[in-house]
């Protein structure tokens, strides 16, 4: 007690005061004179005879020093009655930051696990937000930090944070005035700096930003304070002047993150172009950035350095230290580009006439062709050697016992086959901890490949899920494993293994795709390998080249294969027969890969039935159902279905037409089949109500029963048990059967001679003139708003959200689609409680909110999702839009 006690004495206590005031920090002014006293201060009152209250000491107490204790939340001093509240946040990342205190680790992995579970965070992007749902996922963790014990869990989950979100761990300025002029806001990270614009999706809310320009640390040679507004950035290429009332803070953080990233770093940037004739100096141009490399008897004002896979002497007085070069920044400019031209509208990759299925290894080992002998191997060499002179390390960190002076590092051989495990990543990577995991990632593919023997209770599937789940957490180590894998397939002789690292890149691929700088290396090679019909692995790089093609536009798998699935693709069997259920309970097989998306499946269907317009294609939708809980949930067209089926089999596929512009026609007889179906199914389901009329509803329920029962080729009378079954599901139908039943037999002999085709055809014409034919109809138990019942029906179609009566579908409330801004799941605290769905529409900058509750809270919400992606670009940026 007495040492708890001591804390507050050092506190509170005035014998622990210094008396004099501590020095001021360096570079500060001396404080200005006081002011002259005025005369009102004469009026003031002496102070109080009586002292102050001390704290009273107990004898023996100035000895004792208080301990260390662990943070704690339960215990701690504050004002009372405090009109506001302070947030804590971590806002940026110190260069070669480290966040090992387990507190820390915990406030972090809070604050991201928040921010990924909300909404309105704009630094992060919805892609961004839901890999990390899924990274979560895969931990096993829900919404609360308290459901992660382990330390090693929490700390991946900050660093997938601090290295995949662009602009998260960013301090943000307003600024302009660049070339542009279209630049708001300055980003500045451990990374670098970022020109960002402040963006708004078209009809939807949420706001999101959009990269510009980004500049790394190795690019930066000098920061100025130029004006009280006015910061200029001397860069290696240009001169950058930004307006910002902050001007003075962007320039003290931006200094002082460059000054801790030079200090003590090995690189120099030339300042000028440095051109000479002599072997024994280094050439290079201005801009360049050269590392330095320690030789004895150096004079002065020369220095050692390397280049390009080069190496030589240089005058130091046309170079300056500079940041180590970041091989992430090559790519980053290039990535967001690249994403914005995979969002229109991309020809579909052409699968090549061979088997659908890999080539066995029998097939492989029969080749007559030796794989060291072939010349395509002389070409893949070839590709990633000119990747290599670019990207990978130096010789002097990569090749010990090399003279660089004798022509510098022999490149070819960094990117063929090797029996002897990396020390180093192939890629130069400034961060040791990237280094450090692609030593790991390269054991993990040679333990897998067969070349170096398993772990301890490490098997096959283990190695794999260890690269993949690499690859999906460190998004900068992806152009690593991609070398790693293709490097271990170049001029390899044993088959066997050569084999399982080709399988093996089929499976990275279709998992995550790679850089914009390395993929064009990677895309020529697999093409020059799949047209060379006498290559052993043609067929596997056509495989490859298709999955590359997706993941760059669809982002890759977002689950590591089960275990049956791993089995089957590591033994060549990538594709499955799979049933999709059509309307009215029909299974159609499909021939579903790996790595197919929705909308492939979807084309296929479409093409089976006779449509051939891609604006029609778009107007369909294949969801995802579980038989035990009943949950059906619509499948994205950019998702992989294979993220969705378990081996267990409880989650079956089927297809549905949730958008309905395009008019119908009756020439495909698959189509006619569907589209009756599903319709037929809303009608008998009580979502499709006849207009209220009396005699004229019996007469139109009669003419339907009748074209039900011709529809299925039967021509004799229906009885009254059948005519129940063709009447919908609701109150009133069977009060009339008596009366139904007389009309349908008289107007039975005016059908006759209709075939079932017409009839199928004449009560699709009768339904479609319905007011909410075309419409997703959903049975809500509540809706928030004062002017909806309660049940009330929500029809959702790509025109507007419905609300109306659920007895006579009047129409009670309206929201146009394109006002509908964001939506979130709202999940009930208690499990008797239905969830629901909220729905924010109106102005963008004061939006209103409806809350809809019902059972198919999450099938109503991807519908509204799917259909406003296909209508309204780009996709909307929510919990909905982060796939759930």
């Amino acid at each position: 007690m007495k040492q708890k006690q001591r804390s507050l004495a050092d506190l509170f206590g005035t014998q622990g005061r210094s008396e004099n005031p501590p020095p001021a920090p360096p570079g500060f002014a001396p404080p200005p004179p006081p002011p002259p006293v005025q005369h009102i201060y004469e009026s003031l009152p002496d102070p109080p005879t009586k002292a102050a209250p001390t704290l009273n000491l107990l004898s023996g107490e100035e000895s004792v020093r208080s301990q260390l204790h662990r943070f704690s939340a339960s215990v701690y001093f504050s004002y009372s009655a405090m009109p506001g509240k302070l947030f804590l946040r971590k806002e940026v990342f110190y260069p070669r930051e480290k966040f090992n205190h387990p507190y820390i680790l915990n406030l972090l992995c809070e604050q991201i696990m928040r921010d990924t579970y909300c909404d309105t965070c704009v630094r992060i992007s919805r892609e961004e937000r839901r890999k990390m749902k899924d990274l979560l996922a895969s931990f096993n963790v829900g919404t609360s930090v308290s459901l992660l014990q382990d330390d090693t869990m929490k700390k991946r989950i900050v660093m997938a944070a601090r290295d995949n979100w662009e602009n998260y761990f960013t301090r943000l300025f307003p600024v302009k005035g660049d070339t542009s002029g279209d630049t708001q806001v300055l980003g500045v990270s451990h990374r670098g700096l970022r020109l960002l614009k402040v963006a708004r999706a078209s009809g939807i809310n949420p706001k999101h930003l959009i990269l510009l320009r980004s500049y790394s640390y190795a690019e930066l040679l000098s920061v100025k304070l130029r004006s009280a507004d006015m910061v200029e950035f001397s860069l290696k290429e240009e001169q950058l002047q930004l307006q910002s009332n902050r001007a003075a803070q962007i320039t003290a953080v931006v200094r002082l993150f460059h000054q801790e990233l030079v200090e003590g770093s090995d690189h120099v940037i030339a300042l000028k172009s440095f051109e000479t004739v002599d072997k024994s100096l280094l050439n290079f141009r201005k801009g360049g950035i050269i590392k330095l490399l320690p030789i004895d008897g150096l004079k002065p004002g020369w220095c050692f350095g390397s280049i390009g896979g080069r190496s030589g002497l240089f005058p130091t007085d046309i170079t300056q230290p500079s940041a180590p070069p970041d091989y992430h920044h090559v790519h980053l400019d290039r990535r967001d580009e690249r994403r914005k031209s995979m969002r229109a509208p991309t020809p579909r990759p052409t699968s090549h006439n061979g088997s659908a299925q890999p080539s066995r290894d029998g097939s492989v080992l029969g080749s007559a062709r030796s794989v060291q002998g072939s010349e395509m191997n002389d070409v893949q060499t070839f590709l990633m050697t000119e990747f290599a002179m670019k990207y990978f390390r130096d010789a002097d960190t990569s090749m010990e016992g090399r003279d660089l002076l004798d022509g510098g590092r022999n490149f070819s051989e960094m990117v063929q086959y090797t029996e002897v495990p990396v020390r180093e990543s192939l890629i130069l990577y400034s961060d040791p901890d990237l280094n450090n995991l692609a030593v790991q990632a390269f054991m993990s593919v040679m333990q897998f490949m067969g070349d170096q023997p398993l772990g301890n209770h490490r098997s096959e599937e283990d190695c794999v899920s260890h690269v993949l789940m690499l690859g999906k957490e460190k998004e900068f180590l992806r152009d690593e494993i991609y070398c790693q894998v293709i490097k271990q397939t170049t001029n390899n002789t044993h088959r066997q293994s050569c084999t399982r690292g080709w399988r093996l890149l089929n499976l990275v691929t279709g998992f995550f795709p790679c850089s914009g700088t390395l993929n064009p290396y990677v895309t020529q090679l697999l093409q020059n390998i799949s047209q060379d019909p006498s290559h052993p692995y043609q067929e596997l790089s056509q495989y490859c080249k298709e999955n590359l093609f997706r993941s760059l536009i669809h982002g890759g798998r977002r689950h590591v294969p089960s275990q049956v699935e791993m089995e089957a693709i590591l033994a060549g069997r990538s594709s499955r027969r799979f049933p999709i259920k059509l309307p009215g309970g029909v299974d159609f097989p499909c021939k579903i890969r790996s790595f197919s998306v929705a909308q492939e499946v979807v084309e296929e269907l479409c093409t089976e039935m006779g449509i051939q317009d891609l604006s029609e294609v778009n107007e369909f939708s294949i969801h995802a159902s579980r038989d035990q809980e009943g949950m059906t949930r619509p499948i994205h067209p950019d998702e992989y279905l294979f993220d969705f089926l378990l081996d267990d089999g409880s989650i079956f596929l089927s297809f549905h037409r949730v958008m309905w512009t395009h008019p119908l026609h009756f020439d495909n007889d698959l189509y006619l089949e569907f589209h009756f179906q599903q319709v037929l199914g809303d009608y008998l389901d009580g979502k499709l109500l006849l207009p209220s009329g009396g005699a004229n509803v019996v007469q139109q329920m009669a003419e339907l029963a009748v074209l039900q029962h011709l529809a299925q080729g039967l021509t004799q009378e229906p009885s009254v048990p059948e005519l129940k079954e063709y009447l919908p599901r609701q109150e009133g139908g069977s009060t009339n059967l008596e009366q139904i039943h007389s009309i349908s037999l008289r107007e039975r002999t005016t059908m006759l001679s209709l075939s079932p085709h017409d009839a199928k055809a004449r009560l699709l014409e009768c339904l479609s003139s319905l007011p909410l034919f075309g419409s997703n109809i959903f049975l809500a138990q509540k809706v928030s708003h004062r002017s909806c019942p309660s049940p009330c029906l929500v029809a959702v179609n790509q025109e507007e959200v419905l609300f109306c009566h659920p007895k006579t579908q009047e129409r009670a409330f309206v929201i146009p689609l394109v006002e509908v801004q964001s939506l979130s799941l709202v999940k009930s605290k208690q499990d008797k409680k239905v969830p629901g769905v909220e729905i924010k529409y109106g102005n963008p900058g004061r939006p209103k909110t409806i809350t809809v509750h019902l059972k198919q809270a999450k099938e109503l919400c991807h519908i509204i999702a799917v259909i406003m992606e296909k209508l309204v670009q780009p996709p909307i940026n929510s919990s909905v839009s982060s796939r759930n």
